[in-house]
């Protein structure tokens, strides 16, 4: 796959329709107090499919690892909300959600992921 299939992939995960899971969770979004507790920290994630690696630093730096592909951005909380900027992957916009956990992992506008 290559680096721009990859960009769009992500982007359109991000800001696309949410999987049929988040569609049948009915879960309250995590509250702030939650969303601290679990960031930072590593993840896996997927993404349309994709097994997608991210590292969300304590100072705020994201790095996300796809295959031979990396990128990296910042990642914040802004009440119960998170949000993510991606240099690459997502044209450096910064996209905001709330997360929600269902079956053993968190779903996040169409992005299905757990901690490592």
């Amino acid at each position: 796959m290559n680096r721009k299939f990859a960009a769009i992939l992500v982007f359109c995960a991000m800001l696309g329709a949410p999987f049929a899971a988040a569609l049948a969770a009915s879960d309250q979004p995590l509250p702030s107090w939650e969303l601290r507790q679990l960031f930072p920290g590593q993840f896996r994630a997927h993404v349309k499919g994709y097994d997608v690696r991210f590292v969300a630093s304590r100072n705020g730096r994201l790095k996300g690892y796809y295959g031979g592909f990396t990128d990296e951005g910042r990642w914040s909380l802004r009440g119960n909300r998170l949000c993510i900027m991606l240099k690459d992957w997502l044209d450096g916009k910064t996209t905001c959600s709330p997360v929600r956990r269902t079956r053993g992992w968190y779903l996040a506008r169409g992005i299905r992921f757990r901690r490592m």
